[in-house]
């Protein structure tokens, strides 16, 4: 019962120690951070590129709209006009 004890106390402390092993390597993880870092940087820039040209490119639908709907309303101005001038009796200057 001792021995299979000691046993795993010897394999948890064999496992423990070789971890920290690895991670002590500081260029690697340091790189491994800055470059994820940059990563995470560059995707924001881009989320944030992508919103203002969908941004901009609302506003220009908004834009283009409100002239098609200007320029609608002015033509059916006129053609109520021509129909009015055209129902009136024309006048005869003899």
């Amino acid at each position: 019962m001792k021995r299979i004890a000691v046993l795993t106390l010897l394999v948890a402390l064999t496992a423990g120690w070789s971890k920290p092993i690895e991670a002590q390597d500081p260029a690697v993880s340091k790189s491994d951070r800055q470059a994820d870092k940059s990563a995470q940087k560059q995707q924001k820039a881009l989320y944030q590129y992508q919103k203002k040209q969908e941004k901009a490119q609302e506003k220009a639908q908004r834009k283009a709209d409100k002239q098609q709907q200007k320029a609608a309303k002015k033509y059916e101005k006129e053609q109520r006009k021509l129909l009015k001038n055209a129902n009136l009796p024309v006048k005869h200057t003899s």
